[in-house]
C-alpha cells in the first residue's frame, strides 16, 4: 500500500528506454523489483520484450489491458498490476484504481457508479 501511495524512485541505474519510457517511470520501477515478485520486472522491461512493453505503455487505457510475457498473471491480481500502472502510467492509476474497486469489494459498482 505504501508503494502505491507513494511511488518512491531509485535513481541508480539509468534509463536504457529513454526512447519511450519517462526517467521517472525507469525510476519508480527500479524500486518496485525490490518488492516479492517484480524481481524479474526491469529485465523484461528493458531487455526480454521492450517493443511489447512499449506498445502496452502506448495504450490509451494501458490499465484494461494485458501485461507482456509472464506479467500477464497479473489481470488475476488486480493490487499488483496498479503497482505496475503507478510506476509506468501514472496518469492512468485514477481508472485503474476505480477498475480496483470494482473487481475487488462487494458491490463495488455501487461505490464507483453513484450519482454526484
Amino acid at each position: 500500500m505504501g508503494f502505491l501511495i507513494n511511488c518512491p524512485i531509485s535513481t541508480l541505474v539509468a534509463n536504457p528506454l529513454k526512447k519511450w519510457l519517462p526517467d521517472q517511470a525507469w525510476f519508480s520501477v527500479q524500486k518496485l523489483i525490490e518488492l516479492e515478485g517484480f524481481d524479474q520486472f526491469a529485465q523484461h522491461l528493458s531487455k526480454d520484450a521492450p517493443a511489447r512493453f512499449e506498445v502496452w505503455y502506448n495504450e490509451l487505457a494501458p490499465e484494461s489491458k494485458t501485461l507482456p510475457l509472464e506479467w500477464r498473471s497479473l489481470d488475476s491480481k488486480p493490487f499488483q498490476k496498479m503497482l505496475v500502472v503507478r510506476c509506468l502510467r501514472p496518469d492512468r492509476i485514477t481508472s485503474a484504481l476505480l477498475d480496483f474497486i470494482k473487481a475487488v469489494l462487494p458491490k463495488g459498482n455501487e461505490f464507483v457508479d453513484c450519482d454526484s
